[in-house]
């Protein structure tokens, strides 16, 4: 995957980013992403765990690996890090090996439709997990992934993008509806 950057056009939270604008560059990740991809997974369980904690509990800090060496070319982990990363250190959540940051990743799969006369066949990119940062989240680095993911899933002849937005989670659900995902379904549950 070539690099693709992305300059935000929207102000960072004040959590320590500052006021500045943020340039960064989506790349597939690699081994040395793996404790930055943890932390940033355990942050996004913290959430769904703090949104739904009847449904989600936060896993243990020694969970299971988001990248996969053996993924193969159907599937990717994408990581936004500064486009100035060299020498610079962001955040103590996310630091990786030179101390360069991994401000947010996107987990992205390419799925086929099961065969079944009912369903259209179509192939479709399944978002399974995106994240920023707490301290860098509205400055455009999750639109920035977003739109990486939307080429990647491109370049495999995906013919649409789908994910999964939990009901109270309004700041991803803002993000998604500002880059064009609409709804078609819902989930509903009734507790027992």
């Amino acid at each position: 995957m070539a690099k693709a950057t992305a300059k935000s056009n929207t102000q960072p939270k004040a959590t320590g980013a500052g006021a500045r604008r943020t340039k960064v560059v989506v790349r597939e990740a690699g081994p040395a992403d793996q404790p930055a991809l943890r932390a940033l997974r355990r942050l996004a369980e913290r959430t769904h765990a703090r949104l739904m904690p009847d449904y989600f509990r936060e896993a243990p800090s020694d969970a299971g690996a988001v990248w996969d060496p053996e993924q193969g070319p159907w599937s990717a982990v994408l990581v936004a890090a500064p486009a100035t990363a060299a020498g610079v250190r962001v955040g103590v959540r996310a630091v990786i090996d030179h101390d360069v940051a991994v401000l947010g990743f996107v987990a992205i799969r390419v799925v086929v439709t099961p065969r079944d006369p009912a369903m259209v066949p179509r192939r479709r990119a399944h978002v399974e997990v995106i994240v920023v940062d707490e301290g860098h989240r509205g400055a455009g680095i999750g639109t920035a992934l977003m739109r990486a993911a939307t080429a990647w899933a491109r370049e495999r002849e995906a013919t649409e993008m789908v994910l999964t937005v939990w009901a109270d989670n309004v700041a991803a659900d803002a993000l998604y509806r500002s880059l064009g995902y609409h709804p078609i379904a819902r989930v509903l549950r009734r507790k027992l």
